[in-house]
């Protein structure tokens, strides 16, 4: 500036190439920061503010997919170009040549957002959805945007905690969410749902009478059935001589380090009381503790506690046995029709998946629940997502080999053995506590 240059010139030609370096330094880090950032945002986002490790974390609870190893690859892609250009730099490098590689990583880091972006529709036009990964495909919910002039806005969850941390919250802003039976419960108990329009559900009456009016929703009054599944022992039938029919397979020394459990407290301890003749809902602190001495004692046999990608570690051959969710078993055995999948006899978890609607709701949500109860819409559902179906009239428009797939759809017999999960009030403080013991052991 004391030979002329005006400010722009003197920041271009000065102050940016001797700052740079701690400029692309701090963007690396942010970047860093940001890309881990999962449990924070996960309580502060808002509607429609699905970040990428939020999208990730969720997806990979259902698998990892194609769609999982694609971003995956950008992001290594960028980072790997940041990394050359703060390289350069270091080298003494000019600007112009460590720029390069930076600006061509943050182009491959934003093209997906420039390319995704556009104006936001009407506020009165859009249906905010919270729901578990891989529960709806894209084709279904373009269906219903065709047919009721709307967007639907998708956030992904991936446990039932997630899901009322935000909605106790408050203002979470979603129309229709997808809570599993015994938060359904919680819900309703604090008064976070709204009660439903039975008259704006014609086809409510598609639903199997025997997923109707739980213990969890008197009458259906709040919520309707959505999905139903069970938990189970999945396990490769060139590996295990014996196909197991009770959760003591998963004791058997014989596949040491060939077991997986699920990371559930309620599952694997409820797997442990199962066991035993006892109820999955037990408050009793001496059956509790019971079931934590039988899973300390299997613990040495256990390769692994997995919520994740448990079917993909079955299927690479890593594990022979695994405590299972029925629908991600259910597509690995469409891969692979080695993969079996039993109900053990002693009984197990049946899960019911429901749609409602939450207190502050402003959008058409009963239009969408009853899209969803159509017999086609949910035959379409069960057979991309392959999870079973409560929709009565919806089985007869599925393939046979989804409706005689004993993963999906178990046998009446096997089904009379399950029990919901409940919620259990000031006990669940209890299995968290002994679930901790067990980890940390």
């Amino acid at each position: 500036m004391d030979l002329g240059a005006g400010p722009v010139r003197t920041f271009l030609l000065v102050t940016l190439p001797a700052i740079f370096p701690a400029v692309l330094a701090a963007a690396l880090l942010v970047f860093a920061l940001s890309i881990d950032d999962y449990v924070v945002t996960s309580f502060v986002a808002g509607v429609g503010a699905t970040t990428l490790p939020l999208q990730i974390y969720s997806m990979v609870k259902s698998g990892v997919s194609p769609e999982i190893n694609a971003v995956s690859t950008m992001i290594l892609v960028a980072t790997a170009l940041l990394l050359l250009g703060a390289f350069l730099l270091e080298q003494g490098r000019s600007l112009r040549l460590a720029a390069a590689p930076a600006i061509v990583g943050f182009a491959v880091l934003g093209a997906p957002f420039v390319m995704a972006g556009g104006p936001a529709p009407a506020q009165d036009r859009v249906l905010n959805l919270f729901i578990w990964s891989n529960y709806i495909a894209p084709e279904t919910l373009a269906k219903f945007e065709a047919r009721h002039g709307v967007r639907v806005n998708v956030d992904l969850y991936d446990s039932n905690e997630a899901l009322l941390a935000k909605l106790q919250a408050g203002n979470a802003g979603y129309d229709v969410v997808c809570p599993s039976d015994y938060s359904v419960e919680v819900l309703l108990a604090q008064g976070l749902l709204q009660r439903l329009d039975h008259s704006a559900l014609p086809h409510l009456a598609n639903l199997d009478p025997e997923f109707l009016d739980r213990p969890y929703d008197p009458g259906n009054a709040h919520s309707v059935p959505y999905f139903w599944g069970t938990s189970g022992i999945a396990y490769s039938r060139r590996r295990v001589a014996e196909p197991p029919d009770s959760w003591g397979a998963l004791w058997d020394p014989r596949y040491r380090g060939r077991i997986l459990m699920l990371d559930d407290a309620r599952e694997v301890l409820g797997a442990a009381l199962k066991w035993r003749g006892n109820s999955q809902n037990s408050k009793d602190p001496r059956l509790l503790a019971a079931a934590r001495d039988d899973l300390l004692r299997q613990k040495p046999l256990v390769r692994a506690y997995n919520s994740t990608n448990f079917e993909d570690i079955l299927l690479s051959g890593d594990v022979w046995l695994a405590q299972a969710w029925n629908g991600q078993i259910a597509r690995a055995m469409a891969q692979d029709p080695d993969i079996a999948y039993v109900l053990p006899r002693e009984g197990s978890t049946l899960f019911i998946d429901n749609l409602a609607i939450p207190r502050d709701a402003r959008h058409p949500a009963l239009a969408f629940i009853d899209f969803a109860l159509e017999a086609e819409v949910a035959a379409e559902i069960c057979r991309t997502m392959l999870y079973s179906s409560p929709n009565r009239a919806a089985w007869p428009l599925l393939p046979p080999d989804v409706r005689t797939n004993p993963a999906i759809f178990p046998s009446p017999e096997a089904v009379r053995r399950l029990e919901l999960i409940q919620d259990l009030g000031h006990a669940t403080l209890l299995y968290d506590r002994l679930w901790t013991e067990v980890k940390s052991e």
